[in-house]
C-alpha cells in the first residue's frame, strides 16, 4: 500500500491568508511572503516523499485554486492522474460551554451541515469562485467531475466518538499522565480552563481517529496521541520518513528537499514528471519500508546495504543471454534509424560491437523497455535524478 499523508496545513494557510471574509493582522500580513515560500517548499517535499497527500478541506475548497495557481494547471492535473492528490472534507465539530452551567456536560459534539461543509460538489464549485482568472463553465465542470472521486467525507459519528472516548479517558484517570488529574472532579462541573483543555484533547482525537481508520500518517504534533501508544506507533513510525531522507541527503552531501526547492528555478514545473519516474516510485517504497529507528545510523545502514546488494538483471545468468539478444536487436534498430538499405543491412554488424555505445542506446529506450534491466535499482538512483535536476 502506498504511503498517504494527511495534510491540514494548507487548509489553515489558505483560510488565514486567502479567505476574504477574514481580516489579517498586520503582523501576519508581513509574514505572508515567508509563509508562502515555506508552504510551497513543504508541498514539494511531501509530494516527492509520499505517494499521496490527502488535504484537509473545511468548507469551500479554496485549496484547488491555490494549487493550480502555484503548480500550474498542467502539473496539477498530472498529479491528479498519478493519484498524488486527495481531499478530506472535514465536517466534525467538538465544542465546550464558555459559561459555567452546573450539571451540563463539559463537551458537546456536532457536524457541519451546510452544502459547502458537507457536500463535495458544492465544496468544489464554491471553491472555484476564488479562482483568478475564472475558468470557463465547461472547463470547470470537467475539472469538478475529475476531482469529485478524490473526496472523502469524515464519518458522521466521528465527533461523538471523540467526545465519548475523551470523557471515558478523563473518568478513568487516563488523562492523569498529561497532568489533567480527574480525581475528585465531576466532568459536569469543570472550570472553564479545564473544559477548554478537554475540548483540545477531543479535537486532537478526531484527527487521530481519522488517521487510524484510513491508515494515514501526519506530521501533526499531538501530545494526546501518547495516550494510545500501541496504535499511535502505527502513525509515528511514518513520521520519521522525512528525517530519514534528510540523513541520507546529508550522507550524499545533498540538500534536503525543501532547500532543493529553493535552489531550483520554477521548481514545480518538473514535479509531476520527476515523482512519476520509476526510480522515484521505487525510492518512496523503499524509504517507507526501511527499518528505521530513532538512531541516525540505522537508515544509513539500510541505504548502504541496499546499494551494496544491488545486482542488475544483466548480471544474472539469464540476463547475460538476454543482453546479447537485446543488444543485437538494438543494433538492428540503430541500423534502421541510420536510413536506407546500407543502414538496415549494417544493423546486425552494429549489434555485435554495440556494447561500446550502450549508454547512447539505453538513453533512447530508458523509459520504454530497459529501465530497471540494465542495472539493479538502488535508492541512490533517486539522488542521481535529483542531481540532474539541479544541474539543468
Amino acid at each position: 500500500m502506498g504511503q498517504t499523508i494527511f495534510y491540514p496545513g494548507l487548509n489553515d494557510f489558505c483560510r488565514k491568508y486567502l479567505d476574504a471574509n477574514r481580516a489579517i493582522a498586520p503582523s501576519d500580513a508581513a509574514q505572508f511572503p515567508i509563509r508562502l515560500a515555506e508552504e510551497n517548499a513543504s508541498l514539494f517535499e511531501q509530494f516527492m516523499l509520499f505517494d499521496k497527500i490527502s488535504f484537509k478541506v473545511y468548507g469551500e475548497n479554496i485549496l484547488v485554486p491555490y494549487l493550480i495557481g502555484q503548480l500550474g494547471q498542467n502539473v496539477f492535473e498530472s498529479l491528479v492522474e498519478q493519484g498524488a492528490i486527495g481531499f478530506t472534507l472535514w465536517t466534525p465539530v467538538v465544542t465546550y460551554l464558555t459559561q459555567d452551567i452546573p450539571g451540563v456536560m463539559a463537551l458537546q459534539s456536532g457536524a457541519q451541515s451546510s452544502p459547502a461543509h458537507s457536500d463535495p460538489e458544492a465544496s468544489l464549485e464554491l471553491g472555484f469562485k476564488w479562482m483568478r482568472p475564472q475558468l470557463f463553465r465547461k472547463e470547470r465542470r470537467q475539472l469538478v467531475k475529475k476531482l469529485l472521486p478524490l473526496y472523502r467525507v469524515t464519518a458522521p459519528n466521528l465527533a461523538a466518538d471523540a467526545v465519548r472516548i475523551t470523557s471515558s479517558a478523563f473518568q478513568s484517570g487516563k488523562l492523569n499522565a498529561l497532568d489533567f488529574a480527574s480525581e475528585g472532579k465531576d466532568i459536569q462541573n469543570l472550570a472553564l480552563s479545564e473544559r477548554k483543555a478537554l475540548c483540545h484533547c477531543a479535537t486532537e482525537l478526531l484527527e487521530y481517529s481519522y488517521l487510524i481508520e484510513h491508515q494515514m500518517t501526519s506530521f501533526s504534533s499531538r501530545p494526546y496521541f501518547s495516550l494510545f501508544d500501541e496504535s499511535a506507533s502505527k502513525i509515528n513510525a511514518q513520521t520519521t520518513l522525512v528525517a530519514d531522507f534528510n540523513r541520507l541527503a546529508q550522507l550524499e552531501q545533498f540538500p534536503d528537499l525543501k532547500n532543493l526547492y529553493r535552489e531550483l528555478n520554477i521548481p514545480f514545473t518538473k514535479l509531476a514528471q520527476l515523482r512519476g519516474k520509476r526510480t522515484s516510485i521505487a525510492f518512496r517504497k523503499w524509504l517507507a519500508e526501511a527499518n528505521s529507528t530513532n538512531l541516525d545510523v540505522q537508515i544509513v545502514k539500510e541505504y548502504i546495504d541496499s546499494i551494496a546488494d544491488t545486482k542488475g538483471f544483466f548480471e544474472t545468468k539469464s540476463g547475460k543471454v538476454t543482453k546479447s539478444v537485446v543488444m543485437t536487436a538494438l543494433g538492428a534498430g540503430i541500423g534502421a534509424m541510420i536510413g536506407g538499405a546500407e543502414g538496415a543491412l549494417g544493423g546486425a554488424a552494429v549489434g555485435k560491437g554495440f556494447e561500446v555505445g550502450v549508454d547512447f542506446a539505453l538513453d533512447l529506450v530508458d523509459e520504454f523497455l530497459l529501465s530497471g534491466l540494465t542495472k539493479g535499482w538502488s535508492p541512490k538512483m533517486f539522488f542521481d535524478d535529483l542531481e540532474k535536476l539541479r544541474r539543468r
